[in-house]
């Protein structure tokens, strides 16, 4: 599949959900930013210069920053979330941890994409909840802190 096949099936699903594909596009052709489910949700379509042919769907959500205290149980925490997690998993970027869902673009369909939009959405807003009440106290104030998007 390429960019365009994607955008299609996905602007399609974005129209189902009642958002205007054309208000949440984001800088570059293959990227939109939505609110769902009480989360922030990133979908990119993206390449690789050296592979311009093959694409790539993710869909991701900021989950929260890394805590400054109880590190160690945090990260253990996550990874047995992930053990939990269908078609996506918390992932670490810097001093952020993310849902993600990243597969090739191959084969895919716009059942797959709804899917994946519920899934990565439904899980941020859970887990946000359950990893800020549980580690509540161990985050320092950080003015204008803010989510780095991988691509």
């Amino acid at each position: 599949m390429n960019l365009d096949d994607v955008s299609y099936l996905i602007e399609g699903s974005l129209a189902e959900l009642g958002v205007e594909p054309g208000l949440c596009r984001g800088d570059k052709p293959g990227q939109w930013n939505i609110t769902y489910k009480g989360s922030t949700v990133w979908i990119d379509v993206f390449n690789f210069p050296q592979h311009p042919d093959k694409y790539y769907f993710q869909v991701m959500s900021p989950l929260t920053r890394i805590p400054d205290r109880n590190q160690e149980a945090f990260f253990k925490n996550c990874l047995e979330i992930n053990h939990g997690l269908y078609g996506s998993w918390i992932s670490i970027k810097a001093d952020w941890a993310y849902v993600l869902s990243l597969r090739e673009a191959d084969n895919l369909d716009k059942s797959e994409i709804d899917a994946t939009l519920d899934r990565v959405a439904f899980y941020s807003s859970d887990y946000f909840g359950k990893l800020t009440f549980k580690f509540e106290g161990s985050w320092d104030p950080k003015p204008n802190d803010k989510p780095v998007n991988f691509n």
